[in-house]
């Protein structure tokens, strides 16, 4: 098992990529890590029939990882420009093209990967602000894009004049980095999304009889239960989506 740990931001030493190898710092023997500051290189797209090596050895670093680490500051709201030459530059190995127009994961599919940002704003400010949505969207987007699976998320908040990772920080990103240490790759999860669904839909349905039961009229009028289910089932499925789409992501 290695666990590749890559900061894209202006300081290797700041807080962000702090975070970075405060999780690598908490993987365990006979696991291996790896830090890789993007500053150190020169990412330039690929250009028909001229080398590319530092594009080769980035992706030979990839490749080699099962897990990736990947950090980057919330600048104006979305990832730094390191981070994001990254993607831009590595799209086309990362994904491939039909002559149809349809993305497909490249050479990557099924490794896994762990989002780690931060943010001026406090954990309650972000909470309702959502900040770092935004960066940690343009990471799913590509990882999605590339056939990478998510692990998890971790946000530092706050980093208005704080000089050094919190205690608490430090030793959430210890805990991961030990459970990424002894990981296991998952297979395939459409039979467990379409088991989620199920049972999603089933608690809802459950939850619109249960309403349906407090409104007059319902259990002696079809159309009345008809038209109230589906109004209530429609607003609970919208406040799930709305969940799962803005309100997912780790903020404190």
């Amino acid at each position: 098992m290695k666990i590749l740990g890559v900061y894209g931001g202006q300081d290797a030493d700041g807080l962000t990529a702090s975070l970075v190898k405060a999780v690598l710092s908490g993987v365990t023997a006979p696991a291996t890590t790896e830090f890789v500051d993007l500053n150190q290189y020169q990412i330039r797209p690929d250009v028909s029939d001229l080398a590319n090596p530092t594009l080769d050895e980035l992706e030979a670093k990839l490749k080699s990882a099962d897990v990736w680490v990947l950090g980057t500051p919330t600048y104006f709201g979305t990832v730094a420009g390191q981070f994001k030459q990254l993607l831009d530059c590595m799209r086309h190995r990362m994904t491939r093209m039909t002559k149809e127009g349809d993305t497909l994961p490249g050479i990557f599919k099924d490794k896994h990967y762990v989002s780690v940002t931060s943010c001026f704003a406090t954990g309650l400010d972000n909470t309702f602000t959502h900040q770092t949505d935004a960066t940690l969207v343009a990471i799913d987007k590509a990882m999605t894009a590339a056939g990478v699976h998510k692990i998890a998320e971790l946000v530092l908040p706050h980093t208005w004049g704080m000089t050094t990772l919190p205690e608490a920080k430090i030793n959430q990103a210890h805990a991961l980095g030990a459970k990424l240490a002894t990981f296991k790759k998952k297979d395939d999860e459409t039979l467990k999304r379409y088991i989620l669904l199920f049972g999603m839909i089933a608690v809802m349905a459950l939850a619109t009889m249960g309403i349906q039961q407090v409104l007059p009229g319902v259990a002696t009028n079809f159309w009345w239960r008809y038209v109230s289910f589906v109004v209530i089932f429609f607003v609970l499925l919208a406040c799930l989506l709305h969940y799962a789409t803005f309100m997912r992501h780790k903020r404190r």
